[in-house]
């Protein structure tokens, strides 16, 4: 019994060491989230489904041309598109409007209901930098119902057999 916890310790530390570096570039980034794969095309050609992009929240203002990553309370997954107007209301808070550069019109309709802006406060991040296609595995996880356990068990062989040898 010894023996085969010992060989999980090579998977646990490679988990560990990946948890605590995800959270020293959230740190760094100032971001909950500082990678995100981009899921859909309504932002081509700037990204494509696949694509990785790189976020950090640094800024207090956004300005017209950025590409904030929006997540409004409730909804399961963000919105990365461009700002393409922004203003202030009569407190002094800065309000987006954005638009998916592969999208006829801006995002109202994705907004809450009665909104027409976003605001500051719901941008967890600015996209800095991305990396063609990268993302494309984790689609595959996500969308193909029989790769994750695969990969799964291919994972714990892998620490099984590290540890052995």
């Amino acid at each position: 019994m010894r023996t085969e916890l010992a060989s999980l310790l090579p998977l646990a530390r490679l988990l560990g060491a990946t948890f605590m570096s995800w959270k020293l570039l959230s740190l760094a980034c100032n971001c909950p989230y500082p990678a995100m794969v981009v899921l859909s095309e309504s932002m081509s050609p700037a990204f494509q489904r696949g694509d990785i992009i790189f976020l950090s929240n640094w800024e207090d203002q956004v300005e017209v041309g950025d590409i904030p990553v929006v997540w409004f309370t409730g909804n399961l997954l963000p919105m990365v598109h461009r700002a393409v107007a922004t203003l202030y209301d009569d407190g002094g808070k800065q309000l987006i409007l954005t638009k998916g550069d592969n999208n006829d019109e801006t995002d109202e309709i994705m907004y809450p209901p009665g909104r027409t802006h976003v605001f500051r406060e719901e941008i967890i991040g600015l996209v800095r930098g991305f990396v063609p296609y990268l993302g494309c595995i984790t689609i595959a996880v996500r969308e193909v119902p029989w790769l994750k356990p695969v990969l799964a068990v291919g994972l714990f062989m892998l620490s099984a057999f590290s540890a052995i040898a």
